[in-house]
């Protein structure tokens, strides 16, 4: 059994997004949320979410997504995609289904920057908050 490594995804990698394929044949481990609530989302053209660390302490929230154990190769791979679309593997602590794991989820370090640009581009918002957790809808 090869080495593993969990990923914390919230936008097209989530079950039934537009690229699950990628992680088809992980071990999915369930719904999961961040633990901490320094992040912000906003949503490109309804093609997808962008997740971003927020540094504006009124404005933070959790992300909810979905949690995977993935294997090396298939975390390689998603790996180059996501860096050539200017995302930054970042650790997470997630819970999911009452236990506690350390993931990998991808941000993007200037999304805050575009956020009014961003949220024009699109006609409709995907993203939906309730309680402080943000959430993508597919």
């Amino acid at each position: 059994m090869g080495h593993k490594t969990r990923l914390f995804t919230y936008g097209t990698l989530k079950q039934g997004g537009r690229l699950d394929g990628l992680v088809n044949g992980s071990n999915y481990l369930g719904q999961a949320q961040t633990m901490q609530s320094i992040y912000g989302m906003i949503n490109y053209s309804n093609a997808f979410p962008i997740a971003y660390i927020n540094p504006l302490e009124e404005h933070q929230k959790y992300i909810k997504g979905d949690l995977y154990e993935v294997s090396l190769s298939t975390m390689d791979y998603i790996n180059r995609m996501e860096s050539n679309a200017d995302y930054t593997p970042t650790m997470v602590d997630v819970t999911c289904e009452g236990d506690e794991y350390l993931a990998i989820m991808y941000v993007n370090p200037m999304g805050e920057l575009h956020t009014d640009s961003l949220m024009k581009a699109g006609t409709k918002n995907n993203i939906t908050d309730e309680k402080g957790v943000l959430s993508w809808q597919l």
